[in-house]
C-alpha cells in the first residue's frame, strides 16, 4: 500500500473515531428509548418494524454478543416493553415480543438522523458533492462484499433509519441527490 493510501486509511480510522465522538454528545440527552440507533432504543426501533424476532436474529441484526442483548432485553422485560418465549416449533429458540406497552413506547420514539449538516460547514457545494460520490462508491463496494440476499429487515432497518433520513437531510439542506448512510452491522 502507497503512503497516499495509508495516510488515508488512518484518516478514516481517526474520522471514524470523532464521528463516534460526536453522535455520542448529540445522543447523550436522548435516553435509553428515545435513541434509535442505540441501545434500548435500537432494540425497540426492530421491534416496531417486526414486533416478534428471534433473539438469534437480533443479536445478528445488530452485532451484538449474545451476553450484551440478554442484558438489554433484561431491561426491556422487566419495564414490561418486550416478553421473551420459546418457540413452539423448536424449544432452543427464544423469540422476542414488542408488548402493547413497548410499542406504545417505539411509537413515541423519534426515529429521525440529529442534525449532523454542520460537519460539512468546511466544505463547499462541489466538495460536498464529490464527497457524495466517494462515500456512495466506497458504501457499495463494502455492500457488494457484504451481500446476504436472505437478509431483508436488516437492509429495511438499515434503510429506514440512515439512507432515508440522511437523503432526506442531505436534499434539504444541500439541493443534491443526498449521500449514502452506513451504520454498522454485518
Amino acid at each position: 500500500m502507497n503512503s497516499t493510501r495509508e495516510e488515508a486509511v488512518e484518516q478514516l480510522i481517526h474520522l471514524q473515531m470523532l464521528l463516534h465522538r460526536y453522535q455520542m454528545r448529540n445522543f447523550k440527552n436522548f435516553g435509553p428509548f428515545n435513541n434509535p440507533l442505540r441501545g434500548q432504543g435500537r432494540i425497540l426501533s426492530i421491534l416496531k418494524l417486526k414486533p416478534e424476532i428471534s433473539q438469534k436474529d437480533l443479536c445478528y441484526l445488530l452485532d451484538m454478543s449474545k451476553q450484551s442483548l440478554a442484558e438489554l432485553l433484561g431491561k426491556l422485560e422487566s419495564n414490561g416493553y418486550i416478553v421473551r418465549e420459546t418457540s413452539t416449533k423448536d424449544r432452543r429458540i427464544s423469540n422476542v415480543k414488542l408488548t402493547k406497552e413497548g410499542a406504545e413506547v417505539a411509537d413515541k420514539m423519534d426515529d429521525t438522523v440529529p442534525e449532523m449538516q454542520e460537519l460539512f460547514d468546511c466544505l463547499n457545494d462541489q466538495e460536498v458533492n464529490n464527497l457524495s460520490d466517494y462515500l456512495r462508491r466506497i458504501t457499495k463496494t463494502l455492500e457488494e462484499q457484504f451481500a446476504d440476499d436472505g437478509d431483508d429487515l436488516h437492509k429495511r432497518m438499515m434503510e429506514h433509519f440512515m439512507y432515508k433520513r440522511l437523503m432526506e437531510h442531505a436534499r434539504h439542506h444541500f439541493g443534491m441527490g443526498g449521500f449514502p448512510g452506513f451504520h454498522g452491522g454485518r
